[in-house]
Protein backbone atom coordinates (compact mmCIF):
# COMPACT_ATOMS: atom_id res chain seq x y z
CA UNK A 1 0.00 0.00 0.00
CA UNK A 2 1.36 3.46 -0.90
CA UNK A 3 1.88 6.16 1.72
CA UNK A 4 -1.14 8.21 0.50
CA UNK A 5 -3.30 5.05 0.63
CA UNK A 6 -2.07 4.34 4.16
CA UNK A 7 -2.87 7.91 5.22
CA UNK A 8 -6.33 7.58 3.67
CA UNK A 9 -6.88 4.37 5.66
CA UNK A 10 -5.60 6.06 8.82
CA UNK A 11 -8.05 8.93 8.34
CA UNK A 12 -10.93 6.48 7.81
CA UNK A 13 -9.95 4.74 11.04
CA UNK A 14 -9.96 8.11 12.79
CA UNK A 15 -13.52 8.68 11.53
CA UNK A 16 -14.50 5.28 12.96
CA UNK A 17 -12.95 6.28 16.27
CA UNK A 18 -14.80 9.60 16.13
CA UNK A 19 -18.13 7.75 15.74
CA UNK A 20 -17.30 5.51 18.71
CA UNK A 21 -16.34 8.51 20.84
CA UNK A 22 -19.54 10.28 19.78
CA UNK A 23 -21.59 7.29 20.93
CA UNK A 24 -19.73 7.23 24.26
CA UNK A 25 -20.31 10.98 24.71
CA UNK A 26 -24.07 10.48 24.64
CA UNK A 27 -23.96 8.59 27.93
CA UNK A 28 -23.46 10.77 30.99
CA UNK A 29 -21.15 9.59 33.77
CA UNK A 30 -21.39 10.59 37.41
CA UNK A 31 -18.37 12.02 39.23
CA UNK A 32 -18.82 12.68 42.96
CA UNK A 33 -22.57 12.84 42.41
CA UNK A 34 -22.47 15.20 39.41
CA UNK A 35 -23.68 13.84 36.08
CA UNK A 36 -21.62 15.01 33.09
CA UNK A 37 -21.39 14.15 29.43
CA UNK A 38 -17.91 13.57 28.02
CA UNK A 39 -17.90 16.97 26.32
CA UNK A 40 -18.56 18.70 29.64
CA UNK A 41 -15.95 16.60 31.42
CA UNK A 42 -13.23 17.43 28.92
CA UNK A 43 -14.17 21.10 28.90
CA UNK A 44 -13.81 21.07 32.69
CA UNK A 45 -10.45 19.30 32.37
CA UNK A 46 -9.12 21.92 29.97
CA UNK A 47 -10.24 24.74 32.27
CA UNK A 48 -8.49 22.97 35.16
CA UNK A 49 -5.29 22.72 33.11
CA UNK A 50 -5.49 26.44 32.23
CA UNK A 51 -7.07 28.20 35.22
CA UNK A 52 -8.12 31.70 34.23
CA UNK A 53 -8.48 30.82 30.54
CA UNK A 54 -10.83 33.06 28.59
CA UNK A 55 -13.88 31.66 26.81
CA UNK A 56 -12.32 32.71 23.50
CA UNK A 57 -9.08 30.83 24.25
CA UNK A 58 -11.11 27.82 25.37
CA UNK A 59 -12.97 27.86 22.03
CA UNK A 60 -9.68 27.89 20.15
CA UNK A 61 -8.13 25.07 22.19
CA UNK A 62 -11.21 22.88 21.76
CA UNK A 63 -11.77 23.73 18.07
CA UNK A 64 -15.30 24.91 18.83
CA UNK A 65 -17.31 27.96 17.91
CA UNK A 66 -17.68 30.65 20.54
CA UNK A 67 -21.40 29.85 20.68
CA UNK A 68 -20.81 26.15 21.37
CA UNK A 69 -18.25 27.03 24.02
CA UNK A 70 -20.68 29.45 25.66
CA UNK A 71 -23.34 26.72 25.88
CA UNK A 72 -20.84 24.27 27.46
CA UNK A 73 -19.62 26.91 29.91
CA UNK A 74 -23.21 27.82 30.85
CA UNK A 75 -23.89 24.18 31.73
CA UNK A 76 -20.78 23.95 33.90
CA UNK A 77 -21.62 27.22 35.66
CA UNK A 78 -25.20 26.02 36.29
CA UNK A 79 -23.84 22.79 37.81
CA UNK A 80 -21.60 24.82 40.13
CA UNK A 81 -18.36 23.49 38.67
CA UNK A 82 -16.82 26.67 37.28
CA UNK A 83 -16.98 30.42 37.75
CA UNK A 84 -17.20 32.83 34.84
CA UNK A 85 -15.92 36.26 35.79
CA UNK A 86 -15.30 39.36 33.72
CA UNK A 87 -11.65 40.27 33.37
CA UNK A 88 -10.77 43.46 35.23
CA UNK A 89 -10.63 46.35 32.80
CA UNK A 90 -12.22 44.36 29.96
CA UNK A 91 -16.00 44.02 30.08
CA UNK A 92 -16.08 41.73 27.02
CA UNK A 93 -13.66 39.04 28.19
CA UNK A 94 -14.71 36.30 30.62
CA UNK A 95 -12.17 34.25 32.57
CA UNK A 96 -12.96 30.73 33.75
CA UNK A 97 -11.91 29.09 37.00
CA UNK A 98 -12.96 25.96 38.86
CA UNK A 99 -15.04 25.95 42.01
CA UNK A 100 -14.13 23.55 44.80
CA UNK A 101 -16.80 21.14 43.51
CA UNK A 102 -15.32 21.53 40.03
CA UNK A 103 -11.90 20.52 41.38
CA UNK A 104 -13.39 17.45 43.05
CA UNK A 105 -15.25 16.43 39.87
CA UNK A 106 -12.14 16.98 37.75
CA UNK A 107 -10.01 14.88 40.13
CA UNK A 108 -12.61 12.09 40.01
CA UNK A 109 -12.57 12.28 36.20
CA UNK A 110 -8.76 12.07 36.13
CA UNK A 111 -8.89 8.98 38.36
CA UNK A 112 -11.47 7.47 35.99
CA UNK A 113 -9.24 8.24 32.97
CA UNK A 114 -6.27 6.60 34.72
CA UNK A 115 -8.27 3.46 35.52
CA UNK A 116 -9.62 3.35 31.97
CA UNK A 117 -6.07 3.58 30.59
CA UNK A 118 -5.06 0.67 32.84
CA UNK A 119 -8.06 -1.33 31.59
CA UNK A 120 -7.21 -0.65 27.93
CA UNK A 121 -3.50 -1.35 28.45
CA UNK A 122 -4.37 -4.78 29.81
CA UNK A 123 -6.43 -5.64 26.73
CA UNK A 124 -4.56 -4.10 23.79
CA UNK A 125 -1.33 -6.08 24.11
CA UNK A 126 0.80 -3.29 22.63
CA UNK A 127 4.47 -2.74 23.31
CA UNK A 128 5.81 0.60 24.52
CA UNK A 129 7.54 0.97 21.16
CA UNK A 130 4.28 0.41 19.24
CA UNK A 131 2.52 2.96 21.42
CA UNK A 132 5.35 5.48 21.02
CA UNK A 133 5.14 5.20 17.22
CA UNK A 134 1.35 5.54 17.34
CA UNK A 135 1.56 8.62 19.55
CA UNK A 136 4.17 10.28 17.34
CA UNK A 137 2.06 9.53 14.27
CA UNK A 138 -1.10 10.93 15.86
CA UNK A 139 0.75 14.05 17.02
CA UNK A 140 1.96 14.67 13.48
CA UNK A 141 -1.47 14.08 11.91
CA UNK A 142 -3.16 16.33 14.47
CA UNK A 143 -0.48 18.97 13.99
CA UNK A 144 -0.90 18.93 10.22
CA UNK A 145 -4.68 19.17 10.29
CA UNK A 146 -4.86 21.72 13.11
CA UNK A 147 -2.32 23.95 11.36
CA UNK A 148 -3.55 23.67 7.79
CA UNK A 149 -7.23 22.91 8.11
CA UNK A 150 -8.69 23.88 11.44
CA UNK A 151 -6.71 27.12 11.81
CA UNK A 152 -7.41 28.35 8.28
CA UNK A 153 -10.76 26.68 7.69
CA UNK A 154 -9.49 25.32 4.39
CA UNK A 155 -8.07 21.89 3.77
CA UNK A 156 -4.73 22.52 2.09
CA UNK A 157 -4.39 20.67 -1.18
CA UNK A 158 -8.09 20.79 -2.04
CA UNK A 159 -8.74 21.73 -5.61
CA UNK A 160 -11.32 24.33 -4.52
CA UNK A 161 -8.99 25.97 -2.00
CA UNK A 162 -8.13 29.56 -2.88
CA UNK A 163 -4.71 29.91 -4.48
CA UNK A 164 -2.03 30.49 -1.90
CA UNK A 165 -3.78 28.15 0.55
CA UNK A 166 -2.98 24.87 -1.19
Amino acid sequence: MSIPECISTLIEQMYSLERIVSAIEKRPRSYVGVSLHSNETHTLKLIAEHEGISQCELSERMYRTKGATSVAVDKLVKKGLIRREREQGNQRRYLLTLTELGRQVNEAHLRYDDSHAEWAAGRLDLTEEELAVTLRTMERVIGLYSQHYLDSGVCVGRRDAPSGQR
